[in-house]
């Protein structure tokens, strides 16, 4: 049985990069203020490029713009990620730079524990209703799931809540009753694993909050949550690993063994323009920038 260590990675990111424990497989880091909104800007700006509506710094006035383009979705995929294109791939850099900025301070006492840094974070936005063509997508991730299905089962999930109806549209984690190593075989469909929710328990008490970064491991399963009358939420979702383990080999090229300096000694470079359609990824186990995005040494 893995659980005691994956119990002692979380114990260790929580000792060394001065987080907070939210559960055996959970851990908190909450980030200085100047950082996040720099972070939270940023995004703001890659958003609004993406969708055609107007930066504001007001937060309620820009959620209000981008609930009324929900219909644009061009650069945005089923699932609610926006997807980096040519006319606004500086902005993605600036996002991208922020955040590695932000993982860098947060690793600073004890970066060597961290084995492998994703270099393709997932800007989410989930407005308050689905989008319909997400709806019986078998990876919908509305369905109770963990990452290990479509990434192999020794990850750790990353998500940052940014800004929106956190209260009625967040992520549902689930804890185990008693943890299996069936629990997190690969599949190539949520739906085909529902069955492990009998041995879960829905954690109702922890609901993510803006300007914190939670890790946890790939045994808590989540899902996306929207209570009744939802508005849109925005947040930052990927993975990290802790420990001499490997993703699935479709993502191994999204990893990084040390966080890059993007903007400062490379530059990530879109081959699709705005109007180009996304396309379904590549396999199951890929991801929706595999054949898009490439790293240019500056």
């Amino acid at each position: 049985m893995s659980y005691s260590y994956r119990k002692n990675r979380i114990k260790k990111i929580i000792k060394f990069w001065d987080m907070k424990k939210k559960h055996d497989l959970m851990a908190s880091f909450k980030i200085n203020s100047t950082d996040f909104n720099k972070l939270k800007m940023s995004i703001k700006l890659y958003i609004a490029s993406a969708t055609g509506i107007n930066y504001s710094d007001d937060d309620k006035y820009f959620l209000q713009c981008l609930e009324k383009a929900r219909k644009n979705l061009i650069n945005i995929t089923p699932n609610g990620a926006v997807v980096p294109k040519k006319e606004f791939q500086i902005e993605y850099n600036l996002f991208l730079r922020q955040w590695c900025k932000i993982v860098k301070k947060m690793i600073i006492k004890k970066p060597l524990l961290l084995s492998r840094f994703r270099t393709t974070p997932n800007i989410r936005i989930k407005f308050g209703k689905e989008i319909d063509a997400n709806k019986k997508r078998e990876l919908n991730t509305s369905l109770p799931h963990s990452d290990a299905w479509v990434e192999g089962p020794w990850g750790m999930n990353c998500f940052v809540p940014i800004v929106g109806d956190l209260k009625k549209n967040n992520l549902l984690y689930y804890s185990p009753n008693k943890f299996r190593e069936v629990f997190l075989k690969a599949s190539k469909t949520y739906k085909e694993m529902q069955w492990v929710l009998k041995y879960y328990k829905p954690m109702h008490n922890l609901v993510p909050q803006p300007g914190n970064i939670y890790i946890s491991d790939y045994a808590l399963v989540h899902k996306t949550f929207r209570k009744t009358n939802s508005k849109t939420r925005i947040s930052i979702d990927t993975t990290i690993f802790i420990g001499d383990h490997l993703p699935h080999k479709d993502r191994l090229n999204e990893y990084k063994d040390k966080i890059p300096n993007y903007g400062v000694d490379e530059f990530r470079s879109s081959s699709k323009y705005e109007n180009d359609e996304v396309i379904d990824k590549k396999s199951t186990f890929s991801h929706y920038t595999k054949t898009i995005l490439k790293t240019v040494r500056i």
